[in-house]
């Protein structure tokens, strides 16, 4: 058991590696950020790094008014590097404990889920709505008295959302760092936010969207059940139909689901949910195609199946993965 006595012989760097690990691993777990930030705080608040002496600065700034110069305290500090150093030091210290106290409350009044690559989570939030993670992905939303008004949440990855309908009709707004967001009262839809697009699937119900672009007017969308919205990496933007919206969610029942998609593009999803430096060895290779259900619970087993439905060659070497074509 983690106790606040071995949380502060970490942040003093006194336990042994095991107890260490035994921290770290303790840390990942729902909730315990905020004690950690807690003694951190405590910790720091306690252990200033610098002492000021009060009694010499006093008697620098009298000799300074009885001379009417700066000339004085320059000698001074001129004659005593150490101090100023150890002003330097106390002012590193200071910034640590401003920063801490930042990061402490961010922590006590946001709450975050993540996923590692590989990885899904579902997530029930206070109100009832609920949330399924894909790999790579955080979602964060206020701690507390969440639904007491707008209910706010923060994308940075994908996931699928099924939002439930209050009884006095307040909104749910996804917002993400593309400047687009999403705002809804209760229904079933898929956001997609990663470096390469943002994008925006409609199962069922109605969704207002909100895009900002950086150099144009403010747009407002109505979806309907099936339409997607993309935003791609050029911050070009489109809106289509598709026959079967509820399939940009197979990622939860690991399932991949591809229609005539290149090989190129299927490359950008394993860097993105696995981890993965992918090579593609010709540009010939990138845009072969790809076509079908494919049932992969890990990166190795979706590797297995392009390899085998290509008839290529796929070498994986730690993260680092390449496609080539076979030799003949």
């Amino acid at each position: 058991m983690v106790t606040k006595e071995i949380l502060m012989d970490y942040h003093a760097g006194r336990l042994k590696p095991l107890q260490t690990r035994l921290v770290e691993e303790w840390l990942q777990e729902p909730g315990n950020e905020v004690v950690f930030y807690e003694t951190l705080f405590e910790w720091e608040a306690t252990h200033l790094q610098y002492h000021a002496d009060t009694d010499a600065a006093l008697e620098k700034y009298r000799l300074f008014l009885e001379k009417g110069t700066g000339q004085v305290a320059e000698e001074a500090l001129a004659r005593s590097p150490s101090r100023f150093f150890r002003w330097g030091m106390g002012l590193a210290a200071a910034v640590t404990l401003v920063l801490s106290a930042w990061i402490f409350r961010h922590n006590l009044f946001y709450r975050t889920y993540e996923t590692g690559f590989g990885q899904m989570k579902r997530i029930v939030l206070p109100e009832g709505s609920a949330v399924t993670l894909n790999a790579h992905s955080r979602l964060r939303f206020p701690r507390f008295d969440f639904g007491s008004g707008d209910r706010e949440v923060r994308l940075d990855g994908e996931a699928q959302f099924s939002v439930v309908h209050t009884a006095d009709h307040r909104r749910f707004v996804v917002r993400t760092e593309r400047n687009v967001d999403v705002e809804v009262l209760g229904t079933e839809f898929v956001v997609f936010n990663r470096q390469r697009a943002t994008r925006v699937v409609l199962v069922k119900g109605k969704v207002k969207l909100a895009y900002h672009p950086e150099t144009d007017k403010p747009r407002e969308i109505m979806m309907r059940p099936g339409d997607q919205f993309t935003l791609d990496a050029k911050g070009y933007t489109s809106l289509e139909t598709r026959k079967k919206p509820e399939d940009a969610a197979a990622w939860a029942d690991h399932k991949y689901i591809f229609n005539d998609t290149p090989l190129r593009e299927i490359a950008d999803l394993i860097r993105e949910n696995y981890g993965y430096e992918v090579r593609i060895a010709s540009r010939r290779l990138g845009e072969r195609v790809v076509s079908g259900t494919f049932e992969a619970a890990s990166g190795d087993e979706l590797l297995n199946v392009l390899q085998e439905l290509l008839n290529i060659r796929v070498v994986r070497q730690g993260k680092h993965v390449t496609f080539s074509e076979k030799s003949k």
